[in-house]
């Protein structure tokens, strides 16, 4: 499984492995230092207070043992009875763990006496019994089960727990406040991108945010003012060179009786070249500024009536031309494909991308293809020409970039079709992306958003 490649993800994974590598070494710590020391000195004084019990018990006269083993019970909540069975083992993790450190220090203060035996009495559940040789026979010291109060790997365990607990909370906090006012501003962002004006700051928002943001709103009104400008000029200069190219044709027309054939030929094409410029420049500056409304269409019959309608006005222009554009649909789209999207822009996008493939594709059929991808509409344009190199594969795009370097329309175009594909593609959140294809050729592949 991929990881995430978010900030998120990676301040709060590393949050969360600093915090957890520091509470285990606290947690060792004080198991190490603390607990089993403590453990161990209780363990011992316990064994200590018996032995001498066992001792003193057996040096007592018969007659004052009965004071003594109340004294013992009194002063030390300690029970004294001659063993009369043998003892169970103990099923308690934190009892077993205390009765070996004291089986463990009786031991040692009887001198290796291996006979030590501690357990449980099922006629007594209640209390942990200690099996103590003497030479009157084996003594049995019972020890409440509450006296051995401290429970190392329960309070370990209840640590551990609230300790990953705790880190993990704390890390995701400490994520989700670094990393949502940067998710805010990158969507933000995005949406100037799109065209939208300004980014909305919320009143509980971080300084550095808000002032970051109010930077990001000037630099958007400035740059939206740039590109009004630039359109207004765009735009003023079209309409000023429209009047002289008007006056131009009108000049060819009335004189074309005096005119060769070929020489009104080429002034009406240098005109219509001349103005096709004007229109698209003036398409590419003027951007998107409003999407259009989203309507449900029905992809197939989109894009078989488009092929139908391109070949049929490729034939117009050469009558003897074979079928150049085809249609086809992968299987599992049978009949129809409904989705909504802007479908001037649409047909705007998929003309542009195909007649970008017949200029070329070196004469050869072009095929409309739909599929889909993690059941998203995928719309791919295929041609058999020589391919585009890798390496301006991604920079045909830019504006007036052309791969032909004649700067002739009839070869290599004006160099703003695909930069309008792209600015339209992005507007509307859609992926368009060219790809070599193996057997030779390019495909243009436009994936639309989800609705």
């Amino acid at each position: 499984m991929k990881r995430p490649n978010t900030l998120f993800f990676r301040t709060a994974s590393t949050l969360i492995i600093s915090l957890l590598l520091l509470s285990i070494i606290i947690l060792a710590s004080t198991a190490y230092f603390v607990m089993v020391p403590v453990g161990k000195r209780s363990a011992d004084d316990l064994a200590a207070l018996l032995v001498l019990a066992a001792q003193t018990w057996t040096e007592l006269p018969p007659q004052t043992r009965p004071d003594f083993e109340a004294e013992l019970m009194t002063a030390h909540g300690i029970q004294f009875v001659i063993a009369e069975h043998p003892l169970n083992t103990q099923d308690s993790l934190h009892i077993v763990i205390y009765q070996r450190l004291l089986q463990q220090y009786l031991n040692k203060r009887l001198a290796g006496n291996n006979q030590v035996t501690i357990g449980a009495d099922q006629h007594r559940p209640d209390w942990v019994w200690i099996n103590i040789p003497t030479v009157e026979g084996i003594l049995q010291f019972g020890i409440s089960n509450e006296r051995i109060g401290a429970r190392p790997p329960v309070a370990l365990l209840a640590m551990l727990i609230a300790i990953i607990v705790m880190a993990i909370g704390t890390a995701l906090i400490i994520a989700l406040r670094i990393t949502r006012p940067l998710a805010v501003l990158s969507e933000a962002t995005t949406a100037i991108g799109k065209g939208e004006k300004n980014i909305i700051i919320e009143k509980n928002d971080p300084d550095e945010l808000v002032t970051l943001a109010r930077n990001f709103n000037r630099m958007s009104h400035e740059v939206s003012e740039l590109l009004e400008n630039r359109t207004t000029l765009l735009a003023g200069i079209s309409h000023d060179l429209r009047t002289p190219l008007t006056r131009i044709r009108l000049a060819v027309e009335l004189n074309s009786d005096t005119l060769s054939p070929d020489y009104r030929s080429g002034f009406e094409n240098n005109i219509d070249e001349m103005e096709q410029l004007l229109d698209q420049a003036l398409l590419l500056a003027r951007g998107i500024d409003k999407k259009e409304t989203l309507k449900p269409r029905d992809l197939v019959i989109l894009l078989s009536t488009l092929a139908a309608q391109l070949e049929a006005e490729r034939l117009l222009q050469h009558p003897d031309s074979k079928n150049q554009i085809h249609y086809k649909s992968e299987n599992s789209i049978k009949n129809s494909l409904i989705w909504d999207l802007a479908e001037q822009s649409f047909l705007r996008v998929l003309r542009n991308l195909v007649e970008n493939a017949l200029r070329y594709g070196d004469n050869k059929p072009v095929t409309i293809q739909l599929s889909l991808h993690n059941q998203q509409p995928v719309i791919s344009i295929l041609d058999k020409g020589p391919g585009i190199p890798e390496k301006d594969l991604d920079t045909v795009f830019r504006p007036f970039y052309r791969l032909e370097s004649s700067r002739n329309l009839k070869t290599g175009g004006s160099g703003l079709g695909l930069a309008i594909v792209h600015q339209l593609c992005e507007s509307l959140g859609w992926k368009i992306s060219l790809h070599s294809r193996s057997g030779g050729g390019t495909e243009a592949r436009l994936l639309l958003s989800s609705n």
